[in-house]
């Protein structure tokens, strides 16, 4: 942060920095664009206050049609090219960056991509015998696929034993036909007496396709494990792009989210893992599915550890490598892959979390969001991104503004600094209203009704975006993360690591930390024992100070990661362990000396009874047995860095801790806290900042207000958060002392009294629909058989009659229902927007004396619109069209599943809301007026 003085933060309140601000996904259908539609949409965003776009290519929604002004164009022709030319050079001169996925679809993969690049599945069977006995076997037209492994063992008690494993591969042999190679067979093995099991191993003939790619881009995926594959795909897709558009006009190149159905297997693996882990893998496969005694665990997490290495060295973080030769960075999604997840995500200069599903509420993402933001602070990435909004609600076209509010806020506590729509649509005109839509993401674009209300939320956004990439991330807690657990419990599986350890470590235990007042870092080993630097601060890595480290159900232990949190605890550190201790150091080689040297150290580390503190050095450790325990403990060894406690609320079933949460932030003279309140109530909070006591003041990042100063020396700031607000908090040495109040800070309205009620006598009229009524009441317009299915924009109108205004007073109109956008206009000007919670509006300064012309402008969803039985869905004449991609099979199924309203119809019975219903009022606060 360039500067600690409150012009600073005024600077910082009223003109973000332009890198905070959103961006969003961009889907081109079939690249059926036009240079006019592009240049004027590029434009909507950059009006709308959107930072740049990323764009992504995928299957086509219409055949060509000349008189609709659609042509689909094929991926890297000269129109393709030309059509990303202009993007990029209306993008820059209108100040947006531009990110591409670097595929049509995902994963990474395409039609040039040969067989033998395409990701692996092994398969076990099984085989059972009953010795002494010979063996052979013709597996041709059984097996689908290459056998390529074979191991025998003798079973006993339920498992393999593992002196017995013999390996059998060289007994595989090829079956001919007529001189042509036909299939594979098991040449005569003798089978000594007893049970045994036969292990065959075949790499399965069917390969991973790319996912809804563009016609003409579908193929095989890229085996992510093995460099000569990634450069390939890089030479082949990546170098002639940057060819025809130039180097270094796309800010990222972005990987989408690692979805490799089945993929468990590179045929590199056995070579890989001979030279890494130090012994042949071949003889001990069959722990990788079935059961060879104590080794079982160590052979898998041997296993997935070489696997996880290909991953990082030879895919992720070769895409950077790459990128970055051709002036470009990275956006990564590493979620999804089997790999060590920190390592993943900041394999990417911007590490990117997702969030999909009704994620507008508070609580700890790990499995998404909280292992990439952890990435970032702890391998110093300043910028953590997120895609939002997928799936926010369904069916579709049911998100609302306060929804995606709310949701942007738990993003951001989650550690996240940068929002990435999910996302716009392009759409040509022909398509009408609400136009193209994609399947899975909020409908964010200029087709939405409430599109013209957006620039409010994205305005938020920057503004809250630049408060939340000053300074550095700060902690002082950290959750090991149990992965050696995670692999060497998992059998031969596609693995989703970062799912594994949401699961292993359990949702409640990270959420209660985090509400405990404990932000959190998740760390790997890695970040343990090579990042970190030991000081009587802590376990220091960049700015952060992790003072207590928890493990959570942690059985596997890698030796080295034990011995620094000894370390950690000789020098002062708290070490607290959920369940069990470690007990197993995970890997074949050396595993007896391993484990009892472990057994060693944890006694060391773990002395006496479970539930009893333990000095260590200056630190200390001590074992709990659930999260129960380990809130108990963490109060009694460390101060909440926030404490968030409810005021005036004894016996809320839901305290303020659960619905507001915090994110901390350091400079050189100070600590920035973002505070806000994911919740549709109001809430009165008492916050107990530990590194407190000098001057603060706080912030309103939505209406780029300051809202009051501290005094030097507070450390409790009291709040009061109307439903879904959000603060920011400076401490800071070089603010000037106040001597302003440290008292509560109240709603501006709280107390308004009553002085008209105009819920009666309103006119509606829907310019659009040709409707007009005279309502004896408030009432919204789906209940009218002529507007039953209508979306779009109406009006409320009535006329209100005040006496003159006292001064000091506010006037206040305060709706109870509004769907879901409402603009009040008062005497022909706007007085102001209510989209979200509370839906109340101070409208004093355009009143006057005597008659007033009260307008209400509302907007509704989509959502109706889907449901009208009018709704023209056209089909294909026949199966083929003279017009690209020809099939027109293939674009009906498209249209149905993701274009037209099928599925909104299926999960919605009758129109929703439109507009406004229940109570409208007046309310005055201070001074007195006399009413009629």
């Amino acid at each position: 942060m360039s500067g600690t003085r409150m012009d600073d933060y005024r600077k910082m309140l009223l003109n973000p920095s332009v890198e905070a601000k959103g961006f969003t996904r961009w889907w081109w259908y079939g690249a059926a664009v036009t240079r006019e539609q592009i240049s004027r949409e590029l434009a909507h965003m950059q009006e709308a206050g959107l930072g740049g776009v990323e764009i992504q290519i995928t299957y086509p929604l219409q055949e060509d049609s000349e008189a609709d002004g659609i042509r689909n164009r094929a991926y890297y022709s000269p129109e393709f090219f030309d059509m990303v030319d202009h993007a990029l050079t209306e993008a820059e001169r209108l100040g947006l960056f531009v990110d591409l996925t670097l595929c049509s679809g995902w994963p990474f993969g395409g039609p040039f991509v040969p067989y033998d690049m395409a990701p692996d599945i092994l398969i076990p069977y099984q085989i059972d015998l009953v010795g002494p006995t010979e063996y052979e076997m013709d597996f041709t037209t059984i097996l689908p696929g290459n056998p390529s492994h074979a191991v025998m063992g003798k079973f006993e008690n339920g498992a393999i034993v593992q002196g017995t494993l013999t390996d059998l591969t060289e007994y595989l042999d090829a079956t001919w036909l007529h001189g042509w190679p036909w299939g594979h067979k098991l040449n005569k093995v003798s089978v000594p007496e007893g049970h045994w099991k036969i292990y065959i191993f075949i790499t399965n003939m069917y390969k991973q396709q790319v996912g809804i790619p563009a016609p003409g881009m579908e193929g095989y995926a890229i085996d992510h494990c093995r460099k000569d594959v990634s450069d390939f795909y890089f030479a082949q897709f990546g170098d002639p792009l940057i060819e025809k558009l130039g180097k270094g006009r796309v800010r990222a190149f972005f990987c989408d989210s690692i979805e490799l159905g089945g993929n468990n297997w590179t045929k590199i693996l056995p070579a890989e893992f001979l030279a890494r882990r130090g012994y042949d893998l071949t003889p001990f496969m069959p722990a990788l599915w079935g059961n060879i005694g104590e080794a079982t665990g160590d052979i898998r997490y041997d296993y997935y550890r070489t696997f996880s290495e290909l991953t990082i060295e030879n895919f992720f973080r070769n895409f950077t490598d790459w990128s970055h030769s051709r002036g470009s960075k990275t956006r990564i999604q590493a979620h999804g892959t089997w790999g060590d997840i920190l390592q993943a995500y900041a394999a990417a200069d911007y590490p990117e979390g997702e969030t999909f599903g009704a994620n507008d509420k508070y609580e700890v993402n790990a499995v998404h969001r909280r292992l990439a933001s952890s990435a970032g602070h702890v391998y110093g990435r300043k910028v953590i991104t997120n895609e939002t909004f997928t799936w926010l609600r369904t069916p579709r076209f049911t998100e609302t503004l306060e929804m995606m509010k709310a949701a942007v806020d738990a993003v951001f506590l989650d550690g996240i600094n940068q929002i990435a729509n999910h996302g716009y649509s392009y759409s040509p005109e022909s398509a009408g209203k609400p136009g193209w839509a994609f399947y899975a993401s909020s409908f964010i674009s200029h087709n939405n009704t409430w599109w013209e209300y957006y620039p409010i939320l994205s305005a938020y956004i920057h503004s809250a975006s630049a408060f939340l990439q000053a300074g550095d991330s700060y902690a002082e807690t950290a959750i090991y993360l149990p992965q050696a657990d995670v692999w060497s419990s998992t059998p031969l599986a596609e693995l989703h690591m970062a799912m594994k350890l949401e699961e292993h470590i359990g949702k409640p235990l990270v959420d209660r930390v985090q509400k405990a007042g404990y932000a959190f870092d998740f760390l790997n080993d890695e970040a343990v024992t090579a990042l970190s630097r030991l000081t009587d601060q802590g376990m220091e890595i960049g700015a952060n100070r992790y003072r207590t480290i928890i493990l959570p159900k942690v059985a596997r232990m890698p030796l080295e990661t034990a011995d620094r949190l000894k370390a950690f605890v000789l020098e002062g550190g708290t070490l607290i362990v959920v369940g069990d201790r470690p007990r197993s150091v995970p890997g074949y080689v050396g595993r007896e000396a391993n484990n009892k040297n472990l057994r060693q150290l944890m006694d060391d580390l773990l002395g006496g009874r479970a539930g009893e503190w333990n000095p260590v050095g200056k630190g200390k450790t001590i074992r709990v047995a659930d999260e129960d325990g380990l809130i108990a403990r963490m109060r009694e060894s460390q101060v909440p860095v926030v404490a968030i406690e409810s005021i005036g609320e004894e016996g809320d079933p839901e305290p303020a801790a659960q619905t507001i949460g915090y994110v901390h932030r350091i400079f050189d003279n100070g600590h920035l806290y973002f505070v806000s309140n994911v919740s549709g109530e109001a809430r009165l909070a008492r916050i107990t900042f530990k590194y407190g006591g000098r001057s603060a003041v706080v912030l309103d990042p939505m209406t780029r207000e300051t809202v009051r100063f501290v005094h030097r020396g507070a450390t409790v700031v009291e709040l009061a958060f109307e439903p879904f607000q959000s603060f920011v908090v400076i401490f800071d040495d070089d603010l000037p002392e106040t001597a302003g109040e440290a008292s509560m800070l109240r709603a501006t309205a709280e107390h308004a009294q009553v002085l008209q009620d105009i819920s009666r006598d309103w006119t509606l009229r829907i310019p659009e629909a040709g409707f007009e009524r005279e309502l004896a009441r408030l009432e919204t317009w789906e209940r009218f058989e002529e507007t039953r299915y209508y979306c779009g924009h109406a009006y409320y109108e009535k006329t209100i009659v005040l006496p003159e205004i006292p001064p000091a007073s506010r006037i206040w109109l305060e709706l109870e229902g509004v769907r879901e956008v409402a603009e009040a206009f008062v005497n022909g000007e706007s007085a102001g927007v209510l989209w979200k919670a509370p839906r109340r509006l101070d409208i004093t300064d355009r009143l006057r004396e005597g008659e007033n012309a009260l307008r209400i402008k509302v907007v509704n969803l989509w959502i109706n619109h889907m449901l009208s039985p009018d709704l023209a869905e056209p089909k294909p004449a026949s199966p083929v069209s003279e017009n690209w991609p020809y099939f027109t099979e293939r674009i009906r199924q498209i249209r149905d599943r993701r274009l037209y309203g099928h599925k909104e119809r299926q999960q919605v019975e009758s129109p929703q809301p439109s507009g406004l219903s229940g109570k409208a009022v007046l309310t005055i606060t201070s001074g007195r007026i006399e009413t009629q």
